[in-house]
């Protein structure tokens, strides 16, 4: 499969986990290089818009497509990716914690208790 953005939004569509999602209504906005989408996950349900910046509560900034891919997808640690500037978040930064357990990654650190 070829790692572009829609097939990352597809991947993110397959491996949704709704039971990780109960209660949840936050928007994620992943900037690849520029080219955006936005994730938003409301009533154990994810909706995936491409070219949409407005509205996300927290936003991951990814410096090319293959850490997009990799950080999401958990194939690389997104601590390493962020101390070598390939990565970045900005915005409610625990919403990424447990955005990322919705999605089965295990590139971040388990979610800390609040």
């Amino acid at each position: 499969m070829a790692r572009t953005l829609e097939a990352l939004a597809n991947a993110l569509k397959g491996r949704f986990r709704p039971d990780r999602a109960h209660g949840v209504d936050m928007r994620l906005k992943l900037d690849v290089g520029g080219r955006c989408m936005l994730v938003s996950i409301r009533d154990d349900c994810v909706t995936i818009e491409s070219n949409a910046i407005n509205g996300a509560d927290v936003t991951f900034l990814f410096q090319d497509l293959d850490t997009a891919w990799q950080i999401m997808l958990g194939e690389a640690s997104a601590i390493d990716a962020f101390m070598h500037g390939r990565f970045r978040a900005d915005g409610y930064l625990m919403m990424a914690f447990r955005l990322m357990e919705m999605f089965g990654s295990v590139s971040l650190p388990p979610t800390p208790n609040d």
